[in-house]
């Protein structure tokens, strides 16, 4: 089956009449009238073929297999009327050669399959040529016109076939593409009835791009195929599923009766992926979000029906990944902010509109600067500032957070620098890693390129990356904090309590400090189980020979239950909110001053 616009087919069907015309010129007054006749038949049938492809814009015969039989009966039918019902035995120029026309278009057309089917129609006509005309059917002409059909079926069909699955086919997978997807959305849109419609939904694999980069392109590819096959199996018969490119599918759903057998199919391939996909020896578990659009509400055409389907898709994302959402103008106004701050984000980059802010950490015992974790902000010239929560999402999702990332720990490791030249006491700073950044192969060389660049010592230097980063790939995160440990690194566990590691895990992670999440510490007070919680993660951490940092401190109550509980240091705005670089100088100045007179901070003594 292929997806051509069936004009070629149409158009070629003006021959027959054109033919039948010229014989009837050239035949008996008997014999003219009937090739007359036939020649008006033939023409009513291509007028047909031509209103449906240019103005109806159809592609039959090919769209659908009963249309695809009766078309080629139809055209059967004509060519034995043209062999049986002249009288040729006494004619010069007998239509044995007519066959070739039909077939030729077929195999143009359709393809080996169809070209073949006609072929066989067409031998069967010369059959009952030869019968009605008192004729051997084993003549050199009959043999002739057979070897020319065979030639027209191996050759031109055989040539679509493949151009066509180059065309319109996902090599990897097998799946029709985003062109073929596209041409049979826009033919099932224009179909003129009432009850025409269809629906769209575009789904994105969820972590593929981690399987990817962990595991190798060819274990991804491997995925991919097992992806397209699970979901192939939940389909119903009447959807098409196509690859659009990448780790992002779409299945097409025509005449849907309702949107709830869209919804319902979006379900069936979630629950479907739910299952584990081996690959090479282990289990990969793999979700993914999927955007529905819906005709005629969500558009009329090809383009916006696809368009509203992604806008859905980042919606669905947005709402945390494994789950489907409808199109809504809602969803498209947020989705034209998304595509908007995105580009803002870009000319941030370019621009160098994103600062970074220091967040002091102090020594629970002694008060004293131990670090200063570096925490961006994008400083917009006309929006102000904007929090990191506005577009860190967004960043990791389109991959800049590897730009930013980087950006960051330049200028975090520029800014200590500098402290050092000004004679600043030593403490670390502590920089972020993300997700998608901590799985870059070339971490350590980017690292130490940025060392090398600013002329900071490694001790200097702290990385945290999150629990729930750690845990993604266990083996692979040993390995990586492994090497930048032996880089002379100090690592940090951020966000911890928060995901799922293990003890054991934990206890081969080669880190030296464990940040308890803000979340437990907001509850020390009014909640026992949350003390509990902070009061066991310290004990874990101290018999393990790590650091614990409390994060989000924010009263005196806190911070004397940490003191009590033995935390090594302690981060949040009781200390001092994230700063300026300027501002955090002159408040490590004003700290030291009030030290030196014995006037420091009394939540110290």
């Amino acid at each position: 089956m292929t997806s051509k616009s069936g004009k070629v087919f149409s158009l070629g069907h003006l021959i027959v009449p054109l033919i039948l015309v010229t014989l009837s010129l050239q035949a008996k007054p008997g014999q003219a009238f009937l090739l007359g006749l036939l020649a008006l038949l033939t023409l009513g049938w291509a007028v047909f073929l031509l209103f449906h492809s240019y103005y109806l814009n159809r592609s039959y015969p090919f769209e659908r297999r009963k249309t695809y039989l009766a078309f080629m009966m139809i055209d059967f039918a004509w060519l034995t009327a043209v062999s049986c019902l002249p009288d040729w035995s006494a004619s010069e120029i007998r239509p044995v050669w007519l066959v070739l026309f039909p077939v030729a278009l077929y195999a143009f057309e359709g393809g080996m399959l169809h070209s073949l089917g006609m072929s066989l129609l067409g031998m069967i006509s010369l059959y009952l040529f030869t019968e009605y005309q008192g004729l051997s059917f084993w003549s050199v002409e009959v043999f002739l016109t057979a070897v020319g059909m065979a030639a027209l079926v191996g050759f031109i069909g055989w040539r679509t076939e493949r151009l066509n699955r180059i065309a319109y086919y996902d090599g990897l997978t097998g799946l029709p593409n985003r062109l073929m997807m596209v041409e049979k959305l826009q033919a099932a849109l224009s179909q003129r009835r009432p009850s025409s419609s269809a629906a769209v939904l575009l789904l994105d694999l969820d972590q593929f791009k981690y399987v990817n980069d962990t595991m190798g392109h060819d274990t991804g590819d491997d995925l991919l195929k097992s992806v397209a096959h699970r979901i192939g199996q939940v389909l119903p018969r009447s959807a098409m599923l196509a690859r659009m490119g990448g780790d992002e599918f779409s299945v097409l759903m025509p005449s849907p009766k309702h949107s709830d057998e869209a919804a319902s199919a979006a379900e069936r391939i979630l629950e479907a992926l739910k299952k584990s996909f081996p690959l090479n020896g282990e289990e990969v578990y793999i979700g993914a979000s999927v955007g529905i659009a819906v005709s005629p509400d969500d558009g009329k055409d090809a383009a916006a029906l696809l368009k509203h389907a992604e806008t859905a898709l980042y919606r669905a994302k947005e709402q945390g990944r494994n789950n489907y959402q409808f199109y809504t103008p809602t969803v498209h106004t947020k989705g034209i902010k998304r595509l908007q701050m995105e580009t803002m984000l870009r000319h941030a980059l370019e621009r160098n509109e994103l600062v970074v802010y220091y967040q002091p950490r102090l020594d629970a015992r002694t008060g004293k600067l131990v670090c200063v974790e570096a925490l961006v902000r994008w400083k917009h010239p006309q929006l102000g500032m904007i929090p990191p929560d506005d577009f860190i999402p967004l960043a990791e999702d389109t991959g800049l957070i590897t730009r930013i990332g980087e950006t960051v720990l330049k200028q975090a490791c520029r800014q200590r620098q500098l402290w050092n030249r000004q004679g600043v006491p030593p403490f670390r700073v502590s920089v972020n890693l993300s997700p998608r950044q901590f799985r870059q192969m070339d971490l350590p060389e980017v690292i130490h390129n940025i060392l090398a660049d600013t002329g900071l010592a490694p001790e200097y230097l702290e990385l945290e990356i999150t629990e729930s980063a750690a845990m993604q790939d266990v083996n692979y995160a040993i390995l990586m904090l492994k090497v930048l440990k032996e880089m002379g690194m100090t690592i940090a566990i951020d966000d911890f309590g928060t995901g799922y590691s293990s003890l054991s895990y934990l206890k081969r992670f080669p880190i030296d400090v464990i940040k308890v999440d803000q979340s437990f510490i907001r509850g020390i007070k009014d909640d026992s189980e949350d003390a509990a919680i902070v009061q066991a993660i310290i004990v874990l951490a101290h018999s393990l020979n790590l650091d614990v940092t409390a994060e989000g401190v924010e009263t005196s109550e806190q911070l004397e239950f940490l003191k009590n509980q033995q935390c090594n240091e302690i981060q949040g705005y009781l200390i001092g909110k994230p700063m300026s670089a300027e501002t955090l100088r002159d408040w490590i100045v004003l700290e030291n001053t009030l030290s030196a007179s014995g006037s420091g901070r009394p939540l110290f003594h």
